[in-house]
């Protein structure tokens, strides 16, 4: 689904959250226009799933949602859970995603656009205040005609997204977590940068 700019306050950021495809990895990557996206959007643990929560960024959704799928409630029963508490609901943008491949998706009616929302059989791809709406589906294109390492299949994945118009204020800050059933495989957050997925990518590669 693609929104329309409007006028807004609230920070642009693109996502995607994908699998492996034998299950046994997930990563979350992001970036936006505003700095240590790291630190509020990107949410992961190993075994249990990942999030990301955007726009008008609420981190509990990382949190109590981590919390709730260890619980054993799936990623819908998740995210009905966070939306039914939250007053600001409509302003919210989430993705979840747990080692069973369950997704679930959310983006409220007064997030900023262009938004959009793109599910793939191993991804999620979430995005608001793009430049144009292109970007989304340019990120899950190159994910899906993408092969081997899953960290730089996301970070690749990123990378195309700013490529095709990103954030409508450009990129300040990038990051990419990715775990396994057992640990917390890479985490890499590259809190401002005036080429902030390069500079991931730069890290990536050492």
């Amino acid at each position: 689904m693609i929104k329309k700019p409007s006028a807004s306050k609230s920070s642009g950021t693109f996502s995607i959250i994908a699998i492996s495809p034998d299950s046994k990895l997930m990563g979350v990557a992001v970036a936006s226009g505003s700095t240590f996206v790291g630190d509020r959007v990107p949410h992961a643990k190993p075994k249990i799933g990942a999030i990301a929560a955007q726009a008008n960024t609420n981190v509990v959704y990382g949190i109590k949602g981590l919390e709730l799928l260890e619980k054993g409630l799936t990623p819908q029963e998740t995210l009905n859970r966070l939306l039914e508490k939250d007053r600001e609901r409509n302003s919210r943008q989430v993705a979840i995603m747990n080692f069973q491949r369950k997704k679930a998706v959310f983006t409220g009616a007064n997030t900023p656009a262009y938004n959009a929302e793109i599910v793939g059989e191993d991804y999620v791809v979430i995005g608001n205040l793009l430049s144009r709406k292109e970007v989304a589906s340019s990120m899950a294109k190159e994910f899906e005609s993408s092969s081997g390492d899953l960290a730089w299949r996301i970070a690749g994945a990123l990378k195309v997204g700013s490529e095709s118009g990103g954030d409508r204020r450009g990129e300040k800050s990038a990051a990419l977590i990715v775990i396994s059933t057992e640990r917390v495989e890479m985490n890499i957050k590259v809190g401002m940068h005036e080429h902030p997925i390069d500079e991931l990518l730069h890290e990536l590669k050492a």
